[in-house]
């Protein structure tokens, strides 16, 4: 894959950006004047495919918006050991830790510990899980070693994936069982302390590969925040293809993890142990019908049960000076939640200029959290998506498509999305692409009935029903090869308005509890680039990526006390509430996204199989949407890691590599996500390992 995204200085002035994109698309279809004369089944073909943004096989130049691609060899070059860290190499992306055990990860400012505005698939199956609508990033039953990409859709997908593809969507591809062949060994020493094993083997009908290992690190800062973690992972994938008509995938898989929770210096949240399980099960069955038609029917299962046998429920009670009554404010939590999704996708090639995908999906959602909904619930929801892609000349594509979905709530809602492609040549295309999404209430804002102080106090049901976020998205995109130099460019400008978004309603009731209400509009406005260069027979590479971002805010409805003159609580309540909303929403909403973001990874391979790969993070500070104004912002992020590996060859197909790992190299410490000052002033420091593996 050979694809270049155009960073852009960090200091560039802003008004220069979209003169700059115009630039590159006046001089691309002029400046390598051997591209022109390619022949047309050369068309794009260093451009990677993707499955991701329409539910089609597409070369990233014909999607529908724009995307990211985390190949393997990024993977390991990064030398990052789980998803989220992969995420700093996706423009414009915040990455983020509350500690060890709890990433954070989202797109436009969406940024707390539950990332309800973008979709997180694996192999397609939503990683999302009530009642919060998030994704417990500790508990994925993944490892790196056995993803084959990352697709990053850059933009409001409902059109193709349904309620919560809000601002983007993350689906991680892991390896075929085909892939797997023989066995792989891994062992891992230092800060963190890791040992995997996988093995497979590819048959005539029949492939299977398995993979099974623990992760294990110490955390961040022992002395402030206890925060290690161990984590059992096992997977199994197995494809049966008796023909060439039809297959039939099964994937399942679980982890257990042990994962300490604490911070030091505050009884209401005292040092433990905490334990969790999640597991989950999809199959596929494919055929393929006469003129390449197909149709895939799919079930997949997902739970998650964790515990917490120390939890703080009063934080007045906790932090008395007598034992017996701290003791009262302690209970123990044990929570459950699980999914269930039935699709059917169905894929026409409609004519030689046409293709179509349809279908549907059924869910079932359910969840048992006594401490925040009061008593269990279910949701049944359902979705019907079309995706149609017209080539209307060689030159041009559109892409039209629409998802119509009941949110099991009484809210259907209809998300429309239309783009056109044009090739100027075939290495030079534009997009000019209008997106809309919905966002769904998630269980834990419309059900809400806490009468504790877990999340900061107590809560009561909306007093009017929710309504679906919206969102509409304008963007307009380059992505241009220039082969003679090995170099692609990737580069779009964007603007997303964002309606009813849901924010917390201060004292509905005249009470010290609070609710949730539809009550923000947003807008966002920037710039991403990325650019890809490959050298030495295409195993050495640079990527770079650079963002600048803008977000305003307004209350596009007002909370329910807002102009409220009673004295019930003191102070007068709506004078409360307006100073709430205005110093802790309004007055910092700019600063939830960083105005200025960039990264960059390059990749070398020496002679005598010698590899080093470096990567550089940057960002400005930022102070994300749910930390209040007396808490330390997190400083501007300055971020070194290195990898050097050597792979020595040993008889029989047999290989070995010794790879050692540095973040943070230059000790350049930064502040952290943190919702209070004890963590938020927690630094990242220098971290190492070194990996050893055996494959034979």
């Amino acid at each position: 894959m050979r694809t270049i995204h155009v960073a852009f200085p960090a200091n560039l002035p802003q008004r220069c950006v979209p003169l700059l994109v115009s630039a590159i698309y006046l001089w691309s279809p002029t400046c390598q004047a051997e591209e022109n004369t390619m022949p047309p089944d050369y068309y794009f073909q260093e451009i990677p495919v993707v499955l991701t943004a329409s539910r089609l096989s597409q070369p990233l130049s014909e999607t529908p918006s724009a995307m990211t691609v985390i190949d393997r060899k990024m993977i390991k070059a990064s030398g990052f050991r789980t998803v989220p860290d992969l995420m700093r190499l996706v423009p414009g992306m915040y990455v983020g830790f509350a500690d060890a055990n709890r990433p954070v990860v989202s797109l436009h400012g969406s940024t707390d510990e539950y990332s309800r505005r973008m979709q997180i698939l694996i192999d397609g199956r939503s990683a999302y899980l009530p009642p919060f609508g998030g994704v417990n990033w500790a508990d994925l039953p993944l490892q790196v070693e056995d993803i084959e990409r990352i697709e990053v859709v850059r933009g409001p997908s409902s059109a193709s994936h349904g309620t919560n593809s809000f601002y983007g969507v993350i689906n991680v591809i892991t390896r075929d069982a085909l892939a797997q062949t023989g066995t792989s060994v891994s062992v891992t020493g230092g800060d963190v302390s890791d040992a995997s094993a996988r093995f497979g083997k590819a048959g005539e009908t029949f492939d299977y590969r398995v993979s099974a290992g623990i992760l294990s690190s110490r955390g961040i800062d022992n002395a402030i925040l206890n925060d290690h973690n161990r984590t059992r992972i096992f997977n199994f994938r197995s494809n049966y293809h008796p023909d060439a008509t039809d297959s039939l995938d099964v994937q399942l898989g679980s982890s257990k993890g042990e994962h300490g929770l604490g911070i030091a210096g505050r009884p209401e949240d005292a040092f433990r142990e905490t334990a969790s399980k999640s597991n989950f099960l999809q199959a596929g069955w494919r055929h393929v019908w006469p003129g390449s038609n197909e149709s895939k029917l799919t079930y997949s299962y997902t739970d998650r049960n964790s515990l917490d046998p120390h939890l703080c429920v009063d934080s007045g009670q906790c932090q008395d000076s007598s034992p017996f009554i701290a003791a009262q404010g302690f209970t123990r939590q044990e929570v459950y939640s699980q999914r269930n999704e039935l699709e059917l996708q169905n894929t026409h090639q409609t004519s030689d200029s046409n293709r179509l995908v349809w279908g549907g999906r059924v869910r079932h959602d359910y969840a048992e959290y006594p401490l925040y909904l009061g008593r269990p619930y279910a949701l049944n929801s359902w979705q019907i998506f079309a995706h149609d892609e017209w080539r209307i000349t060689p030159a041009a594509v559109l892409n039209i498509g629409t998802m119509l979905e009941d949110n099991g709530t009484g809210n259907r809602n209809n998300s429309p999305r239309a783009s056109l492609n044009y090739h100027f040549t075939p290495q030079h295309t534009i997009r000019i692409g209008a997106s809309t999404a919905t966002r769904s209430p998630a269980m834990g804002e419309m059900y809400m009935d806490a009468q504790n102080t877990v999340l900061g106090g107590a809560y009561v049901q909306p007093l009017a029903p929710l309504k679906p976020e919206r969102i509409i998205s304008k963007e307009i995109g380059y992505l241009g090869e220039f082969r003679s130099l090995g170099i692609t460019v990737d580069a779009r400008v964007y603007a997303d308005q964002v309606t009813d978004m849901i924010y917390v309603d201060k004292y509905p009731l005249l009470t010290a509890a609070d609710s949730f209400k539809n009550l923000i509009s947003a807008e966002y406005r920037g710039v991403e680039a990325t650019i890809r260069y490959h050298w030495n027979e295409r195993r050495s590479f640079l990527v770079a990526n650079y963002a600048h971002q803008q977000a305003s805010a307004s209350l596009g409805s007002y909370p329910t006390q807002y102009f409220s003159t009673s004295d019930l609580l003191p102070p007068t309540v709506g004078a409360n509430v307006r100073y709430f909303y205005q110093t802790e929403l309004l007055d910092q909403f700019s600063q939830i996204v960083p105005t200025d973001s960039a990264s960059l990874l390059l990749s070398h391979q020496f002679s005598g199989n010698w590899q080093f790969s470096a990567g550089y993070y940057w960002r400005n500070p930022v102070r994300v949407s749910n930390v209040s104004p007396d808490v330390t912002h997190e400083n501007t992020l300055r971020r070194l890691d290195l990898r050097i590996a050597k792979t020595i060859r040993l008889d029989q197909g047999r290989s070995t590599e010794l790879a050692l790992v540095v973040q943070n190299a230059t000790q350049n410490n930064y502040t952290k996500y943190g919702v209070v000052n004890e963590i938020a002033n927690v630094l990242f420091t220098r971290r190492s390992w070194l990996t050893a593996t055996l494959n034979f």
